[in-house]
Protein backbone atom coordinates (compact mmCIF):
# COMPACT_ATOMS: atom_id res chain seq x y z
CA UNK A 1 0.00 0.00 0.00
CA UNK A 2 1.59 3.26 -0.93
CA UNK A 3 2.34 5.33 1.67
CA UNK A 4 0.73 9.37 1.78
CA UNK A 5 2.85 12.03 2.75
CA UNK A 6 1.93 13.90 6.20
CA UNK A 7 0.77 17.24 5.04
CA UNK A 8 2.69 19.89 7.62
CA UNK A 9 0.21 22.41 9.44
CA UNK A 10 1.35 25.10 11.50
CA UNK A 11 -1.52 27.28 12.52
CA UNK A 12 -0.04 30.51 13.33
CA UNK A 13 -3.95 31.58 14.68
CA UNK A 14 -4.13 28.57 16.96
CA UNK A 15 -5.88 30.05 20.42
CA UNK A 16 -6.95 33.44 18.77
CA UNK A 17 -10.38 34.42 18.71
CA UNK A 18 -12.35 32.81 15.73
CA UNK A 19 -12.33 35.34 12.50
CA UNK A 20 -14.73 33.30 10.34
CA UNK A 21 -18.52 33.27 11.34
CA UNK A 22 -19.94 30.62 13.59
CA UNK A 23 -19.59 29.25 16.81
CA UNK A 24 -16.21 29.58 18.96
CA UNK A 25 -13.90 26.58 18.90
CA UNK A 26 -13.88 26.09 22.64
CA UNK A 27 -18.03 26.45 22.94
CA UNK A 28 -18.06 24.17 20.11
CA UNK A 29 -16.03 21.33 21.39
CA UNK A 30 -17.53 21.52 24.56
CA UNK A 31 -21.04 21.42 22.88
CA UNK A 32 -19.75 17.84 21.02
CA UNK A 33 -18.62 16.52 24.38
CA UNK A 34 -21.91 16.14 25.56
CA UNK A 35 -22.92 13.72 22.47
CA UNK A 36 -21.96 9.93 23.26
CA UNK A 37 -20.32 7.81 20.60
CA UNK A 38 -18.94 4.20 20.43
CA UNK A 39 -15.06 4.53 19.99
CA UNK A 40 -13.42 2.95 17.42
CA UNK A 41 -10.18 1.97 16.29
CA UNK A 42 -9.68 2.43 12.59
CA UNK A 43 -6.19 0.47 11.74
CA UNK A 44 -4.09 -0.02 8.29
CA UNK A 45 -1.66 -3.39 7.76
CA UNK A 46 1.26 -1.79 5.65
CA UNK A 47 2.89 -5.76 5.41
CA UNK A 48 3.47 -7.07 8.79
CA UNK A 49 3.28 -3.82 10.56
CA UNK A 50 -0.05 -2.60 12.10
CA UNK A 51 -0.81 1.43 11.77
CA UNK A 52 -4.17 1.87 14.03
CA UNK A 53 -5.85 5.58 15.49
CA UNK A 54 -8.86 5.84 18.16
CA UNK A 55 -11.51 7.68 16.64
CA UNK A 56 -14.98 8.99 18.27
CA UNK A 57 -16.30 10.52 14.76
CA UNK A 58 -17.38 7.30 13.08
CA UNK A 59 -20.99 7.57 11.09
CA UNK A 60 -22.82 4.81 9.28
CA UNK A 61 -23.78 6.78 6.18
CA UNK A 62 -25.95 4.05 4.35
CA UNK A 63 -27.07 0.44 4.32
CA UNK A 64 -27.76 -0.11 0.79
CA UNK A 65 -24.95 0.14 -0.31
CA UNK A 66 -23.05 -0.61 3.40
CA UNK A 67 -20.97 3.37 3.15
CA UNK A 68 -19.89 4.58 6.24
CA UNK A 69 -17.63 7.33 7.07
CA UNK A 70 -14.78 8.04 9.36
CA UNK A 71 -13.28 11.54 10.34
CA UNK A 72 -9.04 12.06 10.77
CA UNK A 73 -7.61 15.05 12.09
CA UNK A 74 -3.90 15.43 9.82
CA UNK A 75 -1.75 13.48 12.42
CA UNK A 76 -3.73 10.29 13.27
CA UNK A 77 -1.23 7.55 12.27
CA UNK A 78 -3.31 5.81 9.61
CA UNK A 79 -3.36 9.11 7.21
CA UNK A 80 -0.98 8.31 5.43
CA UNK A 81 -1.76 5.20 4.23
CA UNK A 82 -5.46 6.19 3.32
CA UNK A 83 -6.12 6.62 -0.25
CA UNK A 84 -8.99 5.66 -2.82
CA UNK A 85 -8.63 1.73 -2.80
CA UNK A 86 -6.93 0.83 0.15
CA UNK A 87 -8.18 -1.19 3.03
CA UNK A 88 -8.71 -0.48 6.31
CA UNK A 89 -11.00 -2.13 9.66
CA UNK A 90 -12.80 -0.41 11.96
CA UNK A 91 -12.83 -1.94 15.66
CA UNK A 92 -15.77 -1.05 17.68
CA UNK A 93 -14.10 -1.43 21.35
CA UNK A 94 -15.57 -3.56 24.29
CA UNK A 95 -16.15 -1.67 27.77
CA UNK A 96 -12.93 -3.78 28.84
CA UNK A 97 -10.96 -1.90 26.16
CA UNK A 98 -10.41 1.44 27.37
CA UNK A 99 -6.57 0.72 27.52
CA UNK A 100 -6.45 0.32 23.65
CA UNK A 101 -8.54 3.36 23.53
CA UNK A 102 -6.37 5.21 25.30
CA UNK A 103 -3.51 3.86 24.03
CA UNK A 104 -4.37 4.41 19.91
CA UNK A 105 -5.19 8.33 21.22
CA UNK A 106 -1.76 9.00 21.57
CA UNK A 107 0.81 9.76 18.50
CA UNK A 108 3.25 7.17 19.52
CA UNK A 109 1.02 4.10 20.81
CA UNK A 110 3.27 1.28 23.01
CA UNK A 111 2.37 -1.69 24.25
CA UNK A 112 1.24 -5.28 23.08
CA UNK A 113 -0.39 -5.67 19.66
CA UNK A 114 -4.05 -6.45 19.89
CA UNK A 115 -3.93 -7.55 16.17
CA UNK A 116 -3.84 -10.43 14.76
CA UNK A 117 -0.49 -11.18 12.18
CA UNK A 118 -2.12 -11.37 8.98
CA UNK A 119 -5.66 -10.51 7.73
CA UNK A 120 -7.79 -7.79 8.15
CA UNK A 121 -6.66 -5.86 11.38
CA UNK A 122 -9.72 -6.15 13.85
CA UNK A 123 -9.08 -5.53 17.09
CA UNK A 124 -9.13 -9.05 18.77
CA UNK A 125 -12.21 -8.73 21.21
CA UNK A 126 -13.90 -5.86 20.00
CA UNK A 127 -17.66 -5.73 19.90
CA UNK A 128 -17.91 -5.70 16.16
CA UNK A 129 -15.58 -4.94 13.26
CA UNK A 130 -16.51 -3.99 9.73
CA UNK A 131 -13.91 -4.57 6.72
CA UNK A 132 -13.88 -1.02 4.63
CA UNK A 133 -12.47 -0.17 1.28
CA UNK A 134 -12.22 3.61 1.07
CA UNK A 135 -14.34 5.03 -2.09
CA UNK A 136 -13.46 8.31 -1.60
CA UNK A 137 -11.66 11.44 0.74
CA UNK A 138 -12.36 14.81 1.59
CA UNK A 139 -10.16 17.59 3.42
CA UNK A 140 -12.02 19.91 5.50
CA UNK A 141 -11.27 23.29 6.22
CA UNK A 142 -9.57 22.30 9.48
CA UNK A 143 -7.19 20.11 7.97
CA UNK A 144 -9.12 16.87 8.80
CA UNK A 145 -9.97 14.05 6.23
CA UNK A 146 -13.48 12.50 5.75
CA UNK A 147 -12.85 9.22 4.50
CA UNK A 148 -16.29 7.17 2.76
CA UNK A 149 -15.66 3.75 2.86
CA UNK A 150 -17.62 0.66 1.45
CA UNK A 151 -17.74 -1.86 4.39
CA UNK A 152 -17.02 -5.14 2.63
CA UNK A 153 -17.22 -7.48 5.69
CA UNK A 154 -18.58 -7.28 9.19
CA UNK A 155 -17.88 -9.48 12.13
CA UNK A 156 -20.34 -9.30 15.69
CA UNK A 157 -19.21 -10.13 18.94
CA UNK A 158 -21.36 -10.03 22.10
CA UNK A 159 -19.86 -7.58 24.84
CA UNK A 160 -21.25 -4.07 25.58
CA UNK A 161 -19.73 -0.79 23.15
CA UNK A 162 -17.25 1.26 25.16
CA UNK A 163 -18.36 4.60 24.81
CA UNK A 164 -17.22 8.29 25.14
CA UNK A 165 -18.83 10.93 26.30
CA UNK A 166 -18.14 14.58 28.03
CA UNK A 167 -14.40 13.64 27.98
CA UNK A 168 -14.50 10.05 29.95
CA UNK A 169 -15.06 6.08 28.73
CA UNK A 170 -18.58 5.74 29.95
CA UNK A 171 -20.58 2.18 29.79
CA UNK A 172 -24.23 1.67 28.82
CA UNK A 173 -26.44 1.43 31.63
CA UNK A 174 -28.81 -1.70 31.70
CA UNK A 175 -31.54 -1.43 30.59
CA UNK A 176 -34.87 -2.73 32.42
Amino acid sequence: MARRPIEPRIDPHRGDPPTRPGVAADVFREALSRWASTVTVVAVRDGDAVHATTVTSFFPVSADPPLVAVALGPGAQVVPWMDVGATFAVSFLAEGQRGLASRFADSFPVGPSPFPTEGAPVVEGAVAALICTVREIQSTEGGARVVVARVEDARVGDDSPLLYQARSYRRMAPQE
